[in-house]
């Protein structure tokens, strides 16, 4: 177990694994399509067997405080795992190592959620190999560029825990068109989302969203 596990809650864990995703995986509702309405559908017919019996003995209110008990409950579990997640994406990033290394892709293929996951080796000051995934996402006027075996220079975290996360295409390659941003591993299990398709890091420009520690 690392130390990110030990520092989240079960039901942070359980939140991400469901609703977020870990890592190039995407989130477990979405990769098990039939999940979502197996779980509404089965809870949909268990309140109504429930309700139905209630009615037939005449225990329309204690059906009214297990409902009322069901609510509680699942607010109590379910806002400290939000509040926690929210907590976790806010504030600067981890310190950024200004070093461009030279990376090399190994992986450009369709992700479960219809995107491209872009992956890179490289090597740190040592001399030690990692794997990443990019954290630009590429326009797709660009994706073809990115083809198994280019190289590009990038930036890593300077936090050797962070190292198979995800880097960052430096300045020298300002002219790639980006269309999305993933910050997999870094703060949660899976972080990411859209943006504006153009030229440039969303992450490096002065007037950019994110800071990164000092």
């Amino acid at each position: 177990m690392t130390e990110k596990d030990r520092e989240e809650s079960l039901i942070e864990r359980a939140a991400e694994k469901l609703l977020v995703g870990t890592g190039p995986k995407a989130p477990f509702l979405i990769r098990h399509d039939r999940a979502i309405p197996v779980i509404v559908f089965g809870a949909c017919g268990a309140f109504a067997v429930l309700v139905m019996i209630s009615i037939i003995q005449g225990w329309a209110q204690v059906l009214m405080w297990i409902v009322i008990g069901i609510g509680i409950v699942s607010v109590l579990l379910t806002i400290p795992g939000f509040v926690g997640m929210y907590r976790a994406t806010r504030g600067p990033l981890p310190a950024l190592d200004r070093t461009p290394r030279t990376a090399r892709v190994t992986l450009n293929a369709e992700d479960a959620d219809g995107g491209r996951t872009i992956l890179v080796e490289y090597r740190d000051e040592g001399g030690s190999g990692h794997d990443a995934q990019l954290a630009d996402l590429i326009h797709e006027s660009w994706e073809g560029r990115f083809t198994p075996g280019t190289r590009w220079q990038v930036y890593a975290f300077r936090a050797p825990e962070l190292a198979d996360s995800v880097v960052f295409l430096t300045e020298a390659h300002d002219d790639v068109w980006r269309d999305g941003w993933k910050l997999d591993g870094v703060r949660i299990g899976g972080e990411g989302g859209p943006l504006k398709p153009g030229p440039g890091s969303s992450f490096l420009r002065e007037d950019s969203k994110w800071r990164f520690e000092s």
